[in-house]
């Protein structure tokens, strides 16, 4: 995902979990960045995002994919459409141009009331997550 700094947190500058507010096609967010150096305000960047924990609750949604969130540490509202998924509770969603590997907890329910089981191959969802990391690369 290409993204552009916009924040960093007060964090970031004392050494302590340091955390990123980006901006990129689907949204604005804050995330953990995960890069031995530190980016700059207004520096773009070329990152994977990580959904470190499993995803418990999820919708049907329909809308434009999206990554956001408020402020640094509040959760992040991600929307996709599942792309593939597997027996051991991976799933790959598509957000916008790129893919996030994402696993559901094994009692995973829907929020939409009738709806029970694990999302499948071609709904579009959303969930939200307590906190996403950001892993720099270089192409």
């Amino acid at each position: 995902m290409r993204i552009q700094i916009l924040d960093l947190s007060p964090s970031a500058t004392t050494g302590a979990a340091p955390a990123v507010a980006f901006s990129g096609a689907c949204g604005l967010a804050w995330a953990r960045w995960c890069g031995l150096e530190m980016p700059e305000v207004g520096d773009f960047a070329d990152v994977e995002v990580d959904i470190p924990d499993e995803i418990t609750s999820w919708a049907v949604a329909d809308g434009p994919a999206l990554v956001v969130s408020g402020a640094p540490g509040a959760p992040v509202r991600i929307r996709g459409s599942v792309e593939a998924a597997d027996e051991d509770s991976v799933m790959a969603v598509r957000v916008g141009a790129d893919m996030l590997l994402v696993e559901v907890a094994g009692s995973a329910a829907s929020l939409l009331p009738g709806h029970a089981g694990k999302p499948r191959v071609g709904d579009s969802i959303e969930f939200t997550t307590p906190r996403i990391e950001v892993h720099p690369y270089s192409i």
